[in-house]
């Protein structure tokens, strides 16, 4: 059953769109927000409230349908949507910015769906969706490196998969209940014998490589470690950065 507040819905292209709603959400690419907005703009938009989906836009790209008396709003999920995956709602967060009418009717859906929402000024949210695009689009990168760092070790693409779910879900289980305390490994060891050995293993794979030693970077920054020093050194010796030259 549909929560109240989306039992009304209706899914249309700019060339089909009707615009009789109360309120309109814009979910189209961050480029193609400003100009759907204003291509729509003569319509008349008095009374009505607009969102966009951006994570890393803010309202300001729906000034074309503010100065037509619309009020808007950023109104983002915090959830991925890929082909094939119906997310769930319930507990999701939903980042929102903008006029006070906007946000305010934007709670109020946010709130029928089973999520939570929360402010975020407009200077916020590049950093918000960058944050988003590591939990998210750039873990499933860190995974699919992973397979090819597991393919070196002699484990089959067929297995990589069904081997590291195990792991990962106790991980981030672990995780939700430790918070930082669940970081273990060499680096929670200080283990620099370790560090160096994975470094040269992943000399046929660079970007892994890369990828591997910024992780450990920042883990030496941010989480539980032993022997910060020696690894910091270890990694400019086997990572040097490059200079703007040799770029």
């Amino acid at each position: 059953m549909l929560p109240r507040a989306v039992k009304d819905v209706r899914v249309s292209s700019p060339a089909n769109a009707r615009l009789d709603s109360d309120v309109i959400w814009f979910c189209v690419p961050d480029s193609a927000i400003a100009k759907v907005a204003r291509d729509l703009s003569a319509r008349d938009w008095k009374k009505k409230v607009a969102f966009h989906s951006s994570g890393v836009l803010p309202s300001h790209g729906l000034d074309a349908l503010r100065r037509r008396g619309a009020a808007v709003a950023s109104v983002h999920p915090l959830m991925t949507f890929v082909h094939g995956s119906l997310p769930e709602l319930c507990g999701v967060s939903f980042a929102l910015e903008g006029d006070l009418r906007a946000t305010q009717i934007a709670t109020r859906i946010v709130s029928d769906l089973g999520g939570e929402s929360f402010l975020l000024r407009p200077s916020q949210k590049p950093a918000y969706h960058a944050f988003a695009t590591m939990i998210c689009p750039l873990l499933v990168s860190l995974l699919a490196s992973a397979e090819k760092v597991a393919a070196l070790g002699g484990i089959p693409a067929t297995d990589t998969r069904r081997r590291m779910l195990p792991i990962i879900r106790q991980t981030l289980k672990n995780y939700a209940e430790l918070g930082p305390a669940a970081f273990s490994g060499p680096v929670v060891r200080g283990d620099v014998e370790t560090i160096s050995l994975h470094l040269k293993s992943l000399r046929k794979l660079p970007d892994a490589k890369q990828a591997y030693a910024a992780l450990i970077r920042a883990a030496t920054e941010y989480l539980p470690a032993k022997n910060v020093g020696a690894i910091r050194r270890m990694l400019e010796e086997s990572t040097p950065k490059k200079t703007r030259r040799s770029a």
